[in-house]
């Protein structure tokens, strides 16, 4: 099962220093343009490995590559006008290499699938899906092999990093098929990869509409529609808004259908945080904790939050509860070096 999440790019308040550095190695003799940044979004709360993201040109012409921060940001500057290629590779993922063309500033987001399905405990299964509903026997019998078989290749494609190979594959098993629940959710995740956003936005929705039982397309719409915000930033704050309260709408839906959905809660927080509903930002993604206490990022997010919002005591608290739960964390010096920097600010306040 395609499993698409998105977390909460983390960084101190607009006036603070940054933070977290991505260790950046530019190629020789960049020239001044544009740059290219934005977050990979792994879906295991716990995820602590570090990884490479590497810019390419031409498919395989390495122009720049960056280690990405402990929330998975990364950043390309100096970049000249063109078309480029983001490649990310993790062991037990499928491979990314999401195009960008580049004419202006960019954000591009990029989101990470399973190489392979696996079972996920319900504590940190943040898709929303009951799993007692998807039965793979059950597809088996509910669509011919040919279907089965344009749906085995979409896959392969979509494990490739080939989104743009996979649409059509998907498309033709939604026309054969209109009825293929996992059909139409895996689609919306080929056109969201494409920023085709409007057209994953329909199909999470036919999604929904056969399912209505389920919270993962609505948790799949919202993750969409942040997404789509934080894309949409020079298109001014009215247009944004309006976007993050689509966001809101279907998040509240599925958290009604499924109490339990975490990672709706940790969404909900994401939400209302970008629009500055900070109390309720707070309460949500507190209630994604008490729901998965191993969703540590919660942790970060609300250390963000008190930031922002200036209260340094329970900046510090969550940053101590996120190092209390990674000690092999290969990016405890980084999150220890946040926490210096908190201490500081709450010091310098002091005096």
């Amino acid at each position: 099962m395609t499993r698409t999440v998105l977390a909460l790019t983390l960084m101190l308040a607009a006036n603070s220093p940054a933070v977290f550095a991505s260790a950046q190695r530019p190629a020789a003799n960049t020239p001044i343009g544009f740059s290219i940044s934005g977050q990979v979004i792994v879906p295991i709360p716990s995820f602590q490995q570090m990884f490479e993201v590497l810019l390419l040109q031409n498919a395989e012409q390495l122009v720049q590559a960056t280690v990405a921060d402990s929330q998975g940001r990364y950043r390309f500057s100096g970049i000249p006008r063109g078309t480029y290629f983001i490649n990310v590779k993790i062991e037990g993922f499928q491979e990314v290499r999401q195009r960008v063309d580049v004419g202006s500033e960019s954000i591009i987001n990029i989101i990470l699938d399973f190489e392979e399905e696996r079972n996920v405990k319900p504590a940190t299964d943040f898709s929303g899906e009951d799993a007692e509903i998807v039965s793979v026997s059950d597809i088996s019998k509910a669509h011919t092999p040919a279907v089965l078989e344009k749906m085995k290749s979409a896959e392969k494609e979509m494990q490739g990093g080939n989104f743009a190979k996979a649409v059509p594959l998907l498309e033709e098993v939604v026309r054969e098929a209109p009825e293929f629940y996992q059909a139409h959710r895996t689609l919306g995740t080929a056109y969201q990869k494409l920023a085709r956003y409007r057209d994953a936005e329909s199909a999470y929705r036919t999604a929904a509409d056969l399912r209505p039982g389920s919270a993962a397309p609505l948790i799949n719409l919202g993750s969409l529609f942040i997404e789509e915000a934080d894309a949409s930033a020079s298109q001014g704050s009215a247009a944004v808004r309006g976007i993050l309260n689509e966001a809101l709408a279907s998040l509240n839906a599925a958290v009604k259908l499924k109490a339990d959905a975490s990672f709706a809660y940790y969404l909900l927080g994401v939400t209302y945080y970008k629009s500055a509903f900070y109390e309720d930002a707070e309460d949500n993604l507190k209630r994604s904790l008490q729901l998965a206490p191993d969703l540590i990022e919660a942790h970060l997010a609300l250390a963000n939050l008190y930031v922002r919002i200036q209260e340094w005591p329970n900046a510090i608290a969550e940053l101590d509860a996120y190092l209390s739960k990674s000690a092999k964390s290969p990016m405890r010096d980084h999150v220890q070096a946040m926490r210096s920097r908190v201490v500081t600010r709450s010091q310098a306040r002091v005096r």
